[in-house]
């Protein structure tokens, strides 16, 4: 049973801030234990707007373009456990990538 959440405070600034940039939740923050036990995982329509340079140290943003998972960008708490993910997948383009 999924059960909704608050996300920690580094992605609930970005939630708010894609938010207000005109992205939408298709998965709003939810407690589904993945990645990790106690996880919090949010899923936006849209790819991102805030700039990698704009991330907290404590985000890692990588790129998962697996159809299997349904999103393109993660962006992932390494605190908190917590994951925010965006967009679709695109064919073509690279399979995964992270920048630490």
């Amino acid at each position: 049973m999924k059960t909704k959440a608050l996300f920690c405070e580094d992605l609930a600034a970005i939630l708010k801030r894609e938010l207000a940039n005109g992205n939408s939740l298709t998965e709003p923050p939810t407690v589904t234990d993945w990645p990790n036990r106690g996880s919090v995982f949010a899923h936006l329509a849209k790819d991102l707007t805030t700039p990698k340079n704009a991330l907290p140290e404590i985000i890692e943003a990588s790129i998962c373009n697996d159809p299997h998972y349904g999103w393109y960008q993660e962006l992932f708490c390494r605190r908190h456990q917590h994951l925010l993910v965006a967009g679709i997948p695109r064919p073509g383009q690279p399979m995964w990538t992270s920048n630490h």
